[in-house]
């Protein structure tokens, strides 16, 4: 309150002394503050001052009430409700602005929670700042405005499709120790979204991010996209995403030390992506006890892959109905995939349980760019999987495993153990001798080379090494294809599996050989 004491301490000398200076009156009663008994002297001047001065004794007073009032709402710190600052749950007002000055207040006031209370908030874009924490109560709803003209860009990029990218319900660029919790619900509202599409979550270079509990719905584009982020933390959430296309649920692109777990995520295009649009690596991330449903692939790497992908684990997870794949390591931008580890992986109604291609495409995604040398992939272990193959594939007779490199650029080591496959069959004997092409610079996905593979368990080639124990494929139909086809395979080991079938006479040194951008 020293505002209003100052204020009225101005008005109390305004009224004592007139244009001359001369003492005209004093209250009865002591200050101003303890009463008005002054005999003013009926002077047009003074008169005037005395208005004036009344006024701004009211702004002040107005101006101190209110402020008391919202820092009396907003709690603790920067502990504040959105309703505070104008937003209404009503579900057609925009409350962009109200949600914005919630966010902003809680940052200046040293950080803390922004309470979104229950109702349906219609916003466009809200970006965090640090030390922000959004929290949606249960019964709480945001919800994406249809209009893209109330959507800013987060760091913008082109895609793996040549889409151009950037735009989101709630973003964040460069901040620390931010976060979305709580039981409500944030949804897109992303039908009809056609050109640039509105991803629901984009953080870009932040550190320090937990997302917990809530529900996602409903993107325009990608769900929670992490760009250039350090130590990640997401659980418990829940993903559906199938208003438009490309409805990933998450992606992580050139983000280190990300942990995700407990999440259930159905989606229309990949469930969990890793991306390395960059060359900074996509490191440390971790996946465990999630369900993954897609209408394309389930847990996948790339197509983005100019940078390393290192250490990455997935762990207790159930994949179910994916049309694209279930297991997807792909590197066909240059970028180097090295060390990753599937286990205990359950699968049902999965189209290609297990794909990994190395290939030459080598896009560019962000301005100044190059296209990079080829990359390569090594050291994939994946064991402790079931997994019953789709009975409508889009193959037209399924496979379970497909490994391929291209020549001169022959995959590195993989292992596969404890792996059991149910698949429906259908081959013949004559399926066996399809060509299958090359497709070096073609997008990479299960359907890039053929209709379908020579073998109906395993087709590989370009393959330095393989490692196969207790892999087993079980048919419900008769196919007349061999089990496991290899060509252009280094070694091959294999017990208590099926043996292999050389296409082609075992590759030369030649083949085999290191080559630029392969290690």
């Amino acid at each position: 309150m020293r505002p209003l004491w100052a204020a009225t301490g101005v008005l109390e000398g305004l009224l004592l002394y007139n244009s001359g200076g001369r003492l005209i009156a004093r209250s009865a009663c002591g200050p101003l503050r303890g009463g008005i008994g002054l005999n003013i002297r009926k002077d047009f001047w003074i008169n005037i001052l005395l208005i004036l001065a009344l006024v701004v004794l009211a702004l002040v007073v107005f101006w101190s009430v209110k402020q008391s009032r919202l820092s009396s709402q907003a709690g603790s710190g920067g502990n504040c409700s959105i309703t505070t600052f104008g937003a209404v749950g009503n579900g057609t007002m925009l409350n962009t602005a109200a949600i914005q000055k919630a966010i902003d207040y809680c940052h200046e006031h040293g950080g803390g929670v922004v309470r979104v209370p229950a109702g349906t908030f219609l916003t466009g874009t809200i970006v965090l700042k640090s030390n922000v924490m959004l929290h949606v109560q249960k019964g709480a709803e945001i919800l994406g405005s249809r209009n893209l003209g109330n959507y800013i860009k987060v760091d913008p990029f082109i895609d793996g499709d040549g889409q151009p990218f950037g735009y989101c319900l709630i973003g964040a660029d460069h901040a620390t120790h931010i976060g979305i919790e709580g039981r409500g619900i944030i949804d897109g509202n992303g039908y009809g979204f056609t050109g640039n599409r509105p991803f629901l979550i984009r953080f870009a270079a932040c550190s320090g991010v937990q997302v917990h509990d809530v529900a996602l719905r409903q993107s325009a584009a990608w769900g929670l996209n992490l760009y250039q982020s350090l130590n990640v933390h997401i659980s418990h959430i829940h993903i559906y995403s199938h208003a438009n296309y490309n409805n990933d649920g998450i992606d992580i692109d050139s983000s280190q030390m990300v942990f995700i777990s407990h999440c259930h995520i159905n989606s229309e295009d990949d469930s969990i992506c890793m991306k390395t649009t960059t060359q900074m690596a996509c490191a440390h991330i971790y996946v465990s006890h999630c369900t993954l449903q897609s209408l394309c692939a389930a847990f996948k790497f790339g197509s983005e892959s100019r940078g390393t992908f290192t250490d990455i684990h997935c762990t207790d997870c159930k994949f179910i109905n994916c049309r694209l794949g279930g297991i997807k390591i792909m590197s066909v931008d240059g970028g180097h995939i090295n060390n990753v580890r599937l286990d205990h992986i359950q699968m049902t109604n999965v189209d290609v349980p297990i794909f990994i291609r190395l290939g030459g495409r080598l896009a560019t995604f962000h301005p100044d760019q190059k296209p990079l040398k080829p990359g390569a992939i090594t050291n994939v272990v994946i064991r402790n999987v079931t997994a019953t193959v789709a009975p409508e594939s889009r193959l037209l007779f399924p496979t379970g495993i497909v490994i391929s490199g291209y020549p001169q650029h022959s995959i590195g080591h993989v292992a596969l153990e404890n792996i059991s496959m149910t698949l429906s069959g259908g081959g013949t004997a004559d399926d066996e001798q399809v060509h299958v092409p090359e497709r070096i610079n073609a997008f990479p996905d299960i359907d890039m080379f053929s209709l379908y593979f020579p073998s109906y368990g395993m087709f590989a080639r370009y393959v330095k090494s393989i490692y196969m124990e207790n892999v087993h494929f079980t048919l419900t139909h008769p196919d007349l294809r061999p089990v496991v086809v290899c060509e252009h395979v280094g070694i091959i080991h294999w017990q208590n599996s099926p043996a292999p079938v050389f296409l082609q006479p075992k590759p030369t040194s030649e083949d085999t050989a290191p080559s630029a951008g392969n290690s």
